[in-house]
């Protein structure tokens, strides 16, 4: 018989965090190994797909304000940022590809006009017939439509890529540690190529600057990664029209490469002696782009073109 004084117990048990935390680490190990080899491989379009998947598990498993979040949020925003790079790129080619083609259409046109006064429709052009102008007076709008659209698509890459590594700023200049604040000034870096690539030259300036005020804390007044910062610094600056000041900031690369170059001369290492000398060459690409961008450019001639 059934003791009726005596409930069942229909409680649940809460499930074990440790059983939990071990069943979920091997598929976080998977996404980012996956995510790592599309990465290195150029398929942009898998390693945001793996690393957006990781970094919702990663979310939820470790906590929104979590330094592996913030890891997993910037490998994300890396490859959004690349595949935004691509498309522009792919944009810009495909522009370039149309501009050149009606320029040939015009031409030839041009040339067979008084032949084909009779017949504007359909010209004969080695045997294929040329339906460009036809479909661009039937579908004129559509064409307009499509364009914007990716445009608009092209700047929702930029601005995604923006929005995930901002994410990661925060979370990462939190943390005060050398190796946190490092990788909290690797982020900012990034957000200054978005802007660079954006051209919004006067947020990447911020960007830089920040992200090489974090580094002068931690790197020393030799080391390489100090200079590329400057250069980066230099380079947002000589776009956004202050040439003075990208100026100065390549003095310092300068300076910074130059202290290296001395010590790895001081060294008997072969592999100092094999940095010391493409060192050598990336001094004098530095030395190039200052006279560059001392002199003044040169006018255009129009009767060139």
């Amino acid at each position: 018989m059934i003791d009726k004084g005596k409930q069942a117990d229909t409680s649940v048990e809460a499930p074990d965090p440790q059983t939990a935390f071990g069943a979920v680490m091997p598929v976080i190990a998977d996404l980012l190994e996956r995510g790592t080899r599309a990465f290195a491989l150029g398929n942009w379009e898998a390693a945001i797909e793996q690393f957006g998947e990781l970094s919702s598990i990663t979310e939820e498993t470790f906590g929104s304000e979590s330094q592996r979040y913030a890891d997993c949020l910037v490998m994300y925003g890396r490859a959004l940022l690349q595949h935004a790079i691509e498309q522009s790129a792919l944009l810009a080619q495909k522009t370039l590809a149309e501009a050149a083609s009606g320029t040939l259409n015009k031409e030839s046109e041009e040339k067979d006009e008084g032949e084909a006064q009779s017949s504007k429709a359909n010209i004969q052009f080695e045997g294929e017939p040329d339906f460009r102008q036809v479909e661009e007076q039937d579908s004129g709008v559509e064409g307009v439509a499509e364009g914007k659209e990716e445009e608009e698509e092209e700047e929702d890459d930029f601005a995604a890529a923006w929005n995930v590594l901002d994410l990661a700023r925060v979370i990462q200049e939190k943390a005060t540690d050398k190796k946190s604040q490092l990788k909290y000034a690797e982020t900012l870096m990034l957000l200054g190529d978005v802007s660079m690539e954006s051209e919004n030259f006067a947020q990447a300036v911020k960007d830089f600057d920040a992200a090489l005020l974090v580094k002068q804390q931690f790197l020393g007044d030799d080391d390489r990664e100090l200079a590329e910062i400057f250069y980066k610094v230099a380079l947002a600056y000589e776009y956004n029209q202050d040439n003075q000041r990208a100026l100065e900031l390549m003095g310092d690369v300068q300076r910074i490469l130059g202290n290296r170059l001395k010590h790895l001369e001081a060294s008997e290492a072969t592999e100092d002696q094999e940095e010391a000398q493409s060192l050598q060459e990336v001094l004098a690409d530095v030395a190039s782009k200052i006279d560059e961008w001392k002199s003044p450019p040169k006018p255009v001639d129009l009767n060139a073109l």
